[in-house]
């Protein structure tokens, strides 16, 4: 399988860009946030690259582990894309901040359940 295509690879890079991020953001409050366009465009393009990364992994894969709303995670590529100036900072914020974490520890645990498959 061409490394492009395998889908542990696009987790990790899921959970690369999870940690990068969370890192970016440390110890910034959300006021912070939606003052500074960098750290907003920094969020804008991570959480564009865990679309397109999870977009890769097979719904088979993601069907087995519920939670994480994988269409919505899909989809947000498309609105970044394409609706990009209509984009609410809040909204960033939230998934930055409520759903990233649980994203991650399921992206941990596909990547060790799966690892052998890879």
């Amino acid at each position: 399988m061409a490394p492009s295509r395998n889908p542990l690879l696009r987790l990790e890079h899921v959970r690369d860009e999870i940690h990068a991020l969370t890192e970016a953001a440390a110890g910034i409050g959300r006021d912070d946030f939606m003052d500074s366009y960098i750290l907003r465009r920094t969020a804008e393009h991570a959480i564009l690259i865990i679309s397109e990364a999870v977009k890769a992994v097979p719904n088979e894969m993601t069907d087995r582990y519920p939670g994480p709303p994988w269409a919505d995670i899909r989809g947000i590529g498309n609105i970044l894309r394409h609706e990009y100036y209509a984009v609410d900072p809040l909204v960033l914020w939230n998934i930055m901040t409520e759903h990233l974490p649980a994203l991650a520890l399921v992206v941990d645990r596909m990547i060790a359940e799966n690892w052998d498959q890879g």
